[in-house]
């Protein structure tokens, strides 16, 4: 393949890790090296972010690329996962979706077994608490699962409180962070919203059918990418700390907290 028929985002891509973590490039540069406009390059860079490169850009400065998106496959999170139920199952890798815990329902009406998992690069109609929308920002992790854990109705209302815990253990673990827990299922760092839980579930009589417990984490989310009109009320892990973190070690430590407190 030569290079002009490298697609050009790669181009792009390749690019800015040449430039190295440390070093601006200008859209302008890019814009004459590659022969687009700036608002071609400016297009494709979003497009970078959406796969889960994290690339920073200021005015005047330009782009630099802080960390590439872990590998897209499901062996990278299945390597080490220590569970018995979760991600032992059929594994959904989807690049775009309305929503995960629509694609999971749908999954567990049909009779998936549980345990199956389900993640999207990309959301479009992500719902939190209350009817609220999640927004789903590149460098985000979205996920659901499906479980079936022995549990009365009565205490359903449990389910969220123990995802809750369970992703506070996982960020912990992976990430070496402290979260904080605010009802009804949703956690904060530095005062401000990084992770989403929507629980959803189906009963016979009083019998549980199934349960989708979805959750969305700001793990890498730059900064300029979080909407004017959640600054200073939703953030991310990268954003808050400087730091870029593996989301295929933290999706597996967040697959092995659930368990645990599911106890499947």
């Amino acid at each position: 393949m030569t290079r002009d028929e490298i697609p050009m985002r790669d181009r792009i891509l390749d690019s800015l890790v040449q430039n190295g973590q440390e070093h601006w490039i200008s859209g302008e540069s890019l814009s004459r090296s590659l022969g687009i406009s700036r608002a071609a390059v400016s297009k494709h860079v979003m497009g970078l972010r959406e796969e889960g490169h994290i690339i920073e850009s200021v005015p005047r400065r330009g782009y630099r690329l802080i960390s590439r998106a872990d590998p897209w496959a499901g062996s990278d999170v299945r390597e080490g996962l220590n569970t018995n139920v979760l991600g032992k199952k059929d594994w959904l890798w989807l690049k775009e979706t309305d929503s995960t815990n629509q694609v999971a329902a749908l999954e567990a009406m049909n009779g998936a077994e549980e345990g199956v998992v389900v993640v999207a690069r990309r959301q479009n109609e992500g719902r939190g608490s209350n009817g609220h929308r999640w927004l789903n920002l590149p460098g985000s992790l979205t996920f659901s699962v499906i479980a079936r854990p022995r549990i009365s109705p009565e205490k359903l209302g449990w389910l969220p409180r123990l995802a809750m815990e369970a992703v506070e253990r996982a960020v912990k673990k992976s990430c070496g962070l402290e979260l904080e827990q605010r009802a009804p299922n949703d956690l904060f760092f530095n005062n401000r919203k990084v992770v989403g839980i929507l629980v959803e579930s189906m009963f016979h009589n009083t019998d549980l059918q199934w349960a989708v417990v979805g959750i969305g984490v700001n793990v890498n989310v730059p900064a300029e990418a979080i909407p004017k009109e959640l600054a200073g009320i939703a953030s991310s892990l990268y954003a808050e700390t400087g730091t870029a973190f593996s989301v295929a070690n933290l999706l597996r430590h967040l697959l092995e907290e659930l368990e645990n407190v599911l106890n499947l």
